[in-house]
């Protein structure tokens, strides 16, 4: 639609092809309704209306030009790499499973069949803050 032509580096977009066409799209929009409107080519033209009919023409057709050259820009080449929300989930997926193996190798290597506790946090069914001494699991002391 729109010729570009290289100017420092940087991609300049010609505007003459889009504004040629919303010109001719408003004339003919302007010669119609004025003739529709005035009842046929033996009354008076009614040029008002033809007017505002050229001015909704030409800048629907600008509106509709100006899109079409925005979604017609490229995106740039790191987008299409597989980084931020274009990676695939089944890649980070199959990275976080052979992180996890690679973890409970080192585990049963090390240590055999003992759990380690490599953080600081309470594992499944453990109190945060052990406060009371001599309770069984699942009882209510009141």
């Amino acid at each position: 639609m729109a010729q570009r032509s290289e100017h420092d580096g940087r991609r300049k977009t010609d505007i003459k092809g889009p504004l040629v066409i919303s010109v001719v799209l408003a004339v003919v929009a302007f010669v119609v309704v004025s003739t529709v409107a005035a009842g046929g080519t033996d009354n008076a033209a009614r040029v008002g209306l033809g007017l505002i009919a050229a001015g909704i023409a030409f800048i629907a057709s600008v509106v509709v030009c100006a899109t079409l050259m925005l979604l017609e820009k490229p995106n740039a080449e790191e987008l299409g790499q597989g980084t931020g929300v274009n990676r695939s989930s089944a890649k980070i997926f199959a990275e976080s499973k052979a992180r996890r193996e690679a973890e409970r190798a080192r585990s049963a290597a090390a240590g055999g069949a003992a759990k380690e506790k490599t953080s600081g946090e309470p594992e499944f069914g453990q109190r945060v803050r052990p406060d009371t001494t001599g309770e069984e699991p699942g009882s209510s002391a009141r």
